[in-house]
């Protein structure tokens, strides 16, 4: 199932998704270094599960459009609640992004007709936390 929603609306009917990559970032508090032996003192604050999603134009232009005009203009809210496929099941968090990329698959007659956007969502809290 490679599917996501954006603040509960669904993208995978009218656009499709070529790539979904699941990552993980495990942050350090202010505690967290070395110390004089060189072991490391861990601070761990929780791990971050985010996702970079690669959606590409399968059926219309216009929604292709559209999605990039959603992407920009929800760009500035404090975040978005994303809910993506996760193995077995979803998961669902409040993300924030701060870029995405698109890419050219051709032009004529005035009009792009675009081919991927890439957008990697960045969660706003720890799903695991020690």
């Amino acid at each position: 199932m490679n599917y996501c929603k954006i603040n509960g609306k669904a993208f995978d009917v009218t656009v499709a998704i070529s790539d979904i990559e699941e990552t993980f970032n495990v942050l350090d508090g202010s505690n967290a270094g070395r110390v004089m032996s060189g072991r490391m003192i861990r601070d761990v604050i929780g791990t971050y599960i985010g996702h970079k999603i690669t959606f590409f134009n399968g059926k219309s232009n216009a929604d292709f459009d559209a999605l990039w005009d959603y992407l920009i203009a929800h760009s500035v809210d404090d975040y978005v609640t994303l809910e993506a496929a996760d193995g077995q099941k979803s998961i669902s968090y409040q993300a924030y992004y701060t870029s995405g990329t698109r890419s050219l698959r051709s032009a004529a007659d005035g009009a792009n007709v675009w081919d991927e956007i890439e957008i990697n969502f960045v969660p706003m809290d720890a799903q695991v936390k020690p």
